[in-house]
């Protein structure tokens, strides 16, 4: 069996990856976590796939976050499986969106028989022009979450936001398009 880190060598090498970008101590970290991640995930039911994309990303984050970490707050193990954890309902609801929305799609294809039912559906155009109609704040987040599938996570990395304000501005959002699209909000 290996010899585990000890909190404080854990400590250590978080400190070094943040201060001064230490590659060999975040292979460190790398080698401890990323098979822990891996094996976590795929408890939490991700399939094989998912859950070694998720193991990678995370350890990316821990590279670009490793700053974040404070020990005052949480032990090593806890920031890291919480990132994890993170990314994983990221992506879930990311999936549940393209699903619920391809799912609202076909039942509106079987209800829609006629032409006039047919014609009557929104097209992408019309939903394309709503969203150009955003403010360019809510626009821009909006654009990266849904065509070109980003996390929120990686939305708030990308634009320097907190992953509040990016919830927030892609909630009013999905209001200002449903109320333009005539649904109840």
């Amino acid at each position: 069996m290996e010899d585990s880190p000890s909190h404080d060598e854990l400590i250590e090498w978080f400190s070094a990856v943040a201060l001064r970008q230490d590659r060999r101590a975040f292979e460190s970290l790398f080698n401890h976590f990323a098979p822990k991640i891996k094996r976590y995930l795929l408890r939490q039911g991700a399939p094989e796939h998912h859950a070694e994309e998720l193991a990678q990303e995370t350890m990316v984050q821990i590279w670009r976050k490793a700053h974040q970490y404070d020990p005052a707050k949480a032990v090593p193990g806890a920031w890291v499986y919480r990132v994890a954890r993170n990314l994983r309902i990221d992506r879930l609801r990311r999936q549940r969106f393209y699903e619920v929305d391809l799912d609202q799609v076909a039942e509106q294809a079987d209800e829609a028989q006629d032409h006039d039912r047919a014609t009557d559906q929104i097209d992408g155009e019309q939903i394309r022009a709503r969203v150009a109609a955003l403010p360019p704040e809510q626009r821009e987040i909006v654009n990266l979450a849904y065509f070109e599938g980003l996390s929120q996570s990686e939305i708030g990395a990308r634009l320097g936001l907190p992953l509040g304000t990016v919830k927030s501005r892609l909630r009013l959002a999905f209001g200002k398009l449903r109320k333009a699209l005539g649904e109840e909000v």
